[in-house]
C-alpha cells in the first residue's frame, strides 16, 4: 500500500503541471474564441496578452504549439477588429506573423498554422506593413488538412470570391459541406456551438448574398437559427439585419442643387449601372444624396458615398476604384435587392477602419433609401454621420450589388 500511495503521489507531482497548463490554454482558448465571436477588440487583446506567457512556457510539444497558434489567430482577429486603426492592425499583425512562424517550427504539418500565416501577412501588409503576401503558404495549409475547420473557411472564401459577379459555386459548396460536417460533429459529441460554427453558418449566408438574385427567405431562416444559436455573435447578428424586409421612403420634399456629373459610358462594363449624375439637397438633420443612371437599374444594386472629410488626400483609406488615388473617412453603402417598394441588403454608415473591417455599418444604419422610377436612387443620410463641410471631397459610385462599375467625383483622378 505505501509503494501504491507512493506511486500515486509521483504520478500527479508529474502530471498536474500539465494538467494546469493544459487547462489554463483552454480557459483562455474559450475567452479568445468569445472575444471574437463578440467582436471585442479589447478581449482579443487580452486573450492574447494571456496566451502569450503560455506560449513561452509550455513544456508540452502540442501546448506550446497551440498557444503560439492561439495567439497569431488573435492577432489575426484583432487586426480585422473595425476598432483598430491601419497602423494598429500593422503591427498587431506583424505581432501574429512571428507567432504563426514559431508554431510552424514546433509542428510543420499543423495546416491551422500555416493558414493563419499567410492570413496574417495578407492582412499587415493591406495595413501598410513593409511584408509580402505569401499564397504559398495558404496553399500548405490545404494540402496538409483541407478538411481543418480554419482551413476549409478560409479555402472556400478564396474561391467563392469573384470579381466580376456571383460567388463560383466551387467556394460555396465547400463553405456548405464545411457547415454541414461542423453540424454533425456538435449532433455526435454534444459540443457547444463555438467559434469555426458560427463563422461557417455566417459565410453560408454571406455567399448566398453574392448571387444575382439573392433569395432572402431562404437566408432568413438561416440568419434566424444563426442568431438562436450564438445570440452574442456581431457579425451573424449583422447579417440577420442585412435580410430583413425594410421599404423605401417617400422621395423628400427638397430643393435639389446639382453636384456632380459623370460622362456617359465610362463605366468597366457596359451593361452594369453607370452613374451619369449626383444632385444633394438637405431636409432637416439628413443630407440627401439623389443618384442618376444613364439606364434602368436592375433587381440588385448598389452604390457608395465615399467621403473624405477634411480633403486631405493624404488620410484616410483607399478607395477601392480602380486606379484611384482618392482616400475616404466615411463611407456610405447601399447594396440592395428590390421588389416593389421593399428592398433587403446592407446599407449603413462606416468610417476607414470600420470599412477595414467590413463593418459597413458601424457608425449607423439609420439610412434612408427612396426610388424615383427605375433610373434613380436617393440615399438619406443623417448629418452628423458625415460630418461633411465645405474642405470635404466626394466620390459616388454605382454597380451591381457585387460589382462596383461607374462613379462620379470632385477628386481628380479618382479612377
Amino acid at each position: 500500500m505505501r509503494y501504491l500511495l507512493i506511486f500515486f503521489l509521483l504520478f500527479f507531482t508529474v502530471a498536474l503541471p500539465v494538467s494546469a497548463a493544459d487547462r489554463e490554454l483552454g480557459l483562455a482558448k474559450v475567452m479568445l474564441e468569445d472575444a471574437i465571436l463578440r467582436d471585442d477588440a479589447e478581449g482579443m487583446r487580452l486573450a492574447r496578452e494571456r496566451l502569450i506567457p503560455i506560449a513561452a512556457e509550455a513544456t508540452d510539444r502540442n501546448e506550446q504549439r497551440d498557444a503560439h497558434y492561439l495567439v497569431a489567430l488573435s492577432a489575426f482577429f484583432e487586426s480585422l477588429s473595425a476598432y483598430r486603426d491601419a497602423a494598429a492592425a500593422g503591427r498587431i499583425a506583424m505581432t501574429g506573423i512571428r507567432y504563426a512562424d514559431r508554431a510552424i517550427e514546433i509542428d510543420p504539418q499543423f495546416a491551422d498554422a500555416w493558414m493563419i500565416s499567410s492570413a496574417l501577412r495578407r492582412s499587415a501588409a493591406r495595413a501598410g506593413q513593409p511584408v509580402a503576401p505569401d499564397p504559398s503558404r495558404f496553399m500548405k495549409a490545404v494540402e496538409l488538412d483541407p478538411k481543418s475547420p480554419l482551413v476549409a473557411f478560409s479555402n472556400g472564401l478564396v474561391k467563392a470570391m469573384n470579381p466580376l459577379g456571383p460567388a463560383n459555386p466551387e467556394g460555396v459548396q465547400i463553405i456548405d459541406d464545411l457547415a454541414a460536417r461542423l453540424d454533425a460533429d456538435r449532433a455526435a459529441t454534444g459540443r457547444p456551438f463555438g467559434l469555426w460554427d458560427a463563422e461557417a453558418h455566417a459565410m453560408k449566408i454571406m455567399v448566398r448574398f453574392a448571387a444575382d438574385d439573392p433569395r432572402a427567405d431562404a437566408m432568413r431562416a438561416l440568419a434566424a437559427s444563426l442568431v438562436k444559436q450564438r445570440p452574442d455573435f456581431v457579425l451573424g447578428n449583422w447579417v440577420a439585419e442585412s435580410v430583413v424586409e425594410k421599404h423605401f421612403v417617400s422621395a423628400p420634399a427638397v430643393t435639389w442643387q446639382p453636384f456632380l456629373t459623370d460622362a456617359v459610358g465610362d463605366g468597366k462594363s457596359a451593361t452594369n449601372p453607370d452613374v451619369v449624375a449626383v444632385d444633394r439637397a438637405e431636409s432637416g438633420d439628413r443630407l440627401w444624396y439623389r443618384i442618376t443612371f444613364h439606364d434602368a437599374l436592375p433587381k440588385s444594386f448598389g452604390t457608395n458615398i465615399v467621403v473624405n472629410r477634411s480633403g486631405d488626400p493624404a488620410t484616410g483609406m483607399k478607395w477601392w476604384g480602380v486606379g484611384s488615388t482618392a482616400r475616404f473617412d466615411r463611407l456610405v453603402t447601399a447594396w440592395i435587392t428590390r421588389d416593389g417598394d421593399r428592398y433587403f441588403g446592407r446599407v449603413g454608415v462606416t468610417d476607414d477602419d470600420g470599412a477595414r473591417g467590413q463593418r459597413f455599418s458601424k457608425i449607423t444604419s439609420d439610412v434612408q433609401l427612396a426610388m424615383d422610377g427605375d433610373r434613380t436612387v436617393m440615399v438619406g443620410v443623417p448629418k452628423n454621420a458625415l460630418g461633411v463641410n465645405d474642405k470635404s471631397t466626394f466620390v459616388v459610385a454605382g454597380g451591381t450589388h457585387l460589382v462596383w462599375n461607374d462613379d462620379a467625383t470632385n477628386v481628380v483622378n479618382s479612377r
